[in-house]
């Protein structure tokens, strides 16, 4: 029982010193885990020390004695703290934002860490002579990274969001596909110490690799899935939310590790993944706060105890270093900065030159080299094999030591210089711009100052001595002008001001999810499509606002697929989602773009000038056009479901200025806090009954569309129905080719919503709403002559050829129709050929 007293004391002891690193971490601007390194080393040199020539009792006796018990299980590590710090880091990252840069993001995580483990391996071997496996072993151990320091330098520098987005999602992909490997390794070196080590087999490893990672990956989802379900059904409570997701990451571990067979990492990670993707929709955005702090300090208290405990165990090991670890660690620095270089610099640029990836400033690529520090994981990972009696004990020491020596090499050397290399680079200084902004908004804030002081003056004055005015104040001070090296081109405040336009676009969004008008996913989407907009204005100004804001205007990939579906197999469920986030899309768009354009008037233009601020005004106008346009034929193709959407959004705006009211009565004491909490459950109750976008059916809509075609407006019920039940729905974006010239006539087209331009021979023929197209094809049975291209998105009812057959066979009523408007449009033209130019068949 004291030995369990000691371990107490020696966890409460150093969480209190590692508590009182981070001030002086932040004071030093060192990363929190170089002093986590020293204080453990420090601690593992006065420990020998003193259980060697302390006293026997005391307090420092029974702390030092809980240390060493600590270090003693040592196989602990893997299960007992990689699940928080995998889980962690999955949580925090911005998914969205991560498939963007997927195939960046794939190439460091999966490419790079392959690279570096067989560059450190070669070297190693070469320069050592250590077994070629046991260098592979150390490989894997180092390849992990360590985002930290990195993203806190891309913070500080104001760099592009997907340049952290790019070393948050390295790191956690990464660490899988290490660990994975590593696992493979040791599995090799221990069958070889039992002697179970058979003949090679080439396709063992890549079955190894596939089953344990897609395996991982599918009970990860899977197990995340179901405590997805859970969570919302949990109520209140955030104690036992919290509860859940730290079961999930300890339960996706071990179950996925021990009766599975599959990576336990892959699971967490996943795991992580999957509630980073679905927890924001599913838990109240108080809840999911709570829920990021309590896994921010598990994480917290991992890493200190992993970098504390490993730095001690180094701190015994050091003084009988040989000269085989000090050439182990150049070797093993050497290659995995060259194997950072070949990525970053050699195959990143094939990345951006295929246009996969946005490309990177050269300058950010050595901050991500020299960046590529080694972190908790690459501890845990050593202290296992230092751990794991089934391997000798030369191999256990040469990897476990070579790999923490790498791991302090990166911390009190990389870690360190961060700061010397982005002052060599620059990145620490002011760009011309940004100079002459601090200098007018300097000027700006001594004139609103001065302001503001007469006021107060007149305003005393008035009120004490009867004055109207004071005369010391009269007068409106002067903006001064800025220096004329300062003085920014237009192009150059046109850019700042889409800069700061942009970031309060993505503020607005915040603001909305805060007042709970918006749901956690819609703001997760509008915020990344802010940041994509920050990001095009860094690197390439006017024109990348222009295309990634005329890109917002386009159909997703998801969209398409959707579209796919319901046109070729009939499903319904997922383009009717996708519509209806569009809708709010839309909605939300264009009331936050109208805020912008009176921020751009009232904040912006003193700062950047009233040219600057007309040319903003123009392209914010631009979009809110384009908004409101694809609003406008979304409402006129679904008027009920807009209108539902609008009803939803005034009920959500009611219940919130309903909630600061109640809040401000309280406040005044004007009702008990008994009161006020019934009419915030009152509340509550008609929150969650909103809380569901209404549905949106599309076969509902079919009669609705059917009655906006003039050509059925003459017929009678019964045929009505015969031809709702014939034509079928399709939904088509801006920019599709509905026909193409010289294929084939297999049906014809009615315009329910939208419009579409037909390019024949002669010119240009746009049809809108209630017109049809491509029946002359299959009345003449002739192939189509004629493109025909929506304009915007168009719902449009296709009659089949089969379908027109049998109809007109059955319905020569329609036949007559039909005959009657092609024969009105023959007889519109000079002659037969050009009305077939002007019409597709």
């Amino acid at each position: 029982m004291s030995h369990f007293v000691y371990a107490l004391l020696a966890i409460a002891m150093v969480l209190i010193l590692v508590s009182l690193l981070v001030p002086l971490a932040e004071r030093l601007r060192l990363p929190h885990t170089v002093l986590l390194a020293i204080a453990g080393l420090g601690l593992g040199f006065l420990g020998s020390w003193f259980m060697m020539h302390g006293s026997a009792t005391g307090v420092m006796h029974d702390l030092f004695e809980g240390l060493d018990r600590l270090e003693v299980r040592t196989d602990l590590f893997l299960p007992f703290f990689l699940p928080p710090l995998l889980f962690n880091a999955g949580l925090t990252i911005d998914v969205r934002r991560l498939f963007d840069e997927i195939f960046a993001v794939l190439l460091l995580a999966i490419v790079a860490v392959l690279v570096c483990i067989g560059v450190v391996a070669a070297v190693l071997h070469q320069v050592t002579g250590i077994e070629l496996i046991v260098c592979l072993l150390v490989g894997t151990i180092v390849s992990t990274t360590d985002p930290a320091a990195v993203i806190g330098i891309f913070r500080d520098v104001g760099a592009p969001k997907r340049l952290s987005i790019l070393a948050e999602g390295e790191s956690l992909l990464n660490d899988a596909v290490a660990i994975s490997a590593f696992a493979f390794v040791m599995q090799i070196l221990i069958d070889q110490a039992s002697g179970q080590q058979g003949a090679p087999d080439l396709m063992e490893p890549l079955l190894h690799f596939g089953r344990e990672f897609l395996g991982g990956i599918l009970f990860g989802f899977a197990i995340a899935r179901v405590a997805m379900f859970i969570l919302p059904r949990l109520n209140d409570s955030e104690a036992a939310i919290a509860s859940v997701t730290v079961s999930l990451a300890y339960l996706s571990y071990a179950f996925a590790d021990h009766y599975l067979g599959v990576s336990g990492v892959v699971s967490v990670v996943m795991a992580a993944l999957t509630v980073a993707a679905y927890g924001p929709t599913h838990l109240h955005p108080s809840q999911w706060t709570a829920l990021r702090q309590v896994w921010t300090q598990l994480e917290f208290w991992s890493n200190c105890l992993i970098f504390i405990l490993a730095s001690m165990l180094a701190a015994n090991v050091l003084p009988q270093i040989t000269w085989l670890y000090v050439w182990g660690l150049g070797a093993v620095t050497l290659g995995a900065m060259v194997a950072r270089v070949l990525v970053v610099f050699g195959m990143l640029p094939l990345l951006e030159a295929a246009r996969l990836v946005q490309p990177v400033d050269r300058r950010y690529k050595v901050i991500l080299v020299w960046g590529g520090l080694r972190g908790a994981v690459t501890i845990v990972l050593a202290m296992v094999v230092f751990s794991d009696t089934r391997l000798s004990d030369d191999i256990r020491q040469v990897a476990a030591v070579i790999a923490t020596l790498f791991v302090m090499f990166t911390l009190f050397v990389n870690a360190t210089t961060l700061g010397l290399v982005m002052r060599a680079l620059g990145l620490d200084k002011l760009t011309r711009v940004e100079l002459a902004l601090r200098d007018r908004v300097l000027a700006l804030s001594r004139v609103n100052v001065a302001r503001q002081l007469q006021q107060i003056i007149r305003v005393h004055n008035e009120r004490i001595d009867g004055l109207d005015i004071d005369p010391l104040s009269a007068g409106e001070p002067e903006i001064e002008a800025p220096p004329a090296d300062l003085a920014l081109a237009l192009d150059e405040r046109i850019k700042v001001g889409l800069l700061t336009l942009s970031t309060q676009e993505k503020e607005l969004y915040f603001a909305l999810f805060d007042q709970q008008t918006l749901s956690r996913r819609m703001v997760a989407l509008l915020t990344a499509r802010a940041d994509r907009l920050i990001d095009a204005v860094r690197d390439r100004g006017i024109e990348g606002y222009d295309e990634i804001a005329h890109s917002f205007a386009l159909p997703t990939r998801g969209f398409r697929i959707a579209l796919w579906l319901h046109r070729v197999l009939g499903i319904e469920w997922a383009l009717t989602g996708h519509l209806a986030d569009r809708f709010e899309i839309l909605m939300v768009t264009q009331d936050v773009l109208a805020e912008v354009l009176a921020f751009n008037s009232t904040s912006v233009t003193d700062l950047l000038g009233p040219e600057a601020a007309a040319q903003l005004a123009v392209l914010i106008k631009d979009r809110q056009q384009n908004v409101d346009g694809a609003l406008k034929a979304l409402s006129l193709q679904y008027p009920g479901y807009a209108e539902s959407v609008k009803q939803r959004e005034l009920e959500r705006a009611s219940i919130r200025f309903e909630s600061l009211e109640y809040a401000r009565r309280l406040q005044e004491s004007i009702i008990s806090r008994e009161v006020y909490a019934d009419l915030r459950s009152e509340l509550a109750k008609r929150r969650n009954a909103i809380i569901r976008r209404p549905p949106l059916d599309l076969g509902l809509e079919l009669a609705k569309m059917i009655g906006r075609v003039s050509l059925f407006a003459a017929l009678d019920q019964a045929v009505l129905r015969e031809v709702g039940r014939r034509l079928r729905a399709r939904v088509a974006t801006p920019g599709d080719k509905i026909i193409k010239k010289g294929g084939p006539s297999d049906a014809m087209y009615f315009i329910a919503a939208g419009e579409v331009t037909v390019y024949p021979a002669t010119g240009p023929v746009v049809l809108k709403e209630g017109e049809f197209f491509g029946e002359m094809g299959l009345l003449d049975q002739r192939p189509r002559n004629a493109d025909v291209v929506a304009n915007s998105y168009c719902h449009l009812l296709v009659l089949y050829r089969k379908d027109f057959d049998e109809l007109l066979a059955r319905r020569p009523e329609v036949r007559k129709e039909i005959e009657a408007v092609a024969a009105r449009r023959i007889a519109d033209t000079p002659s037969n050929w050009e009305m077939r130019d002007r019409v597709a068949r």
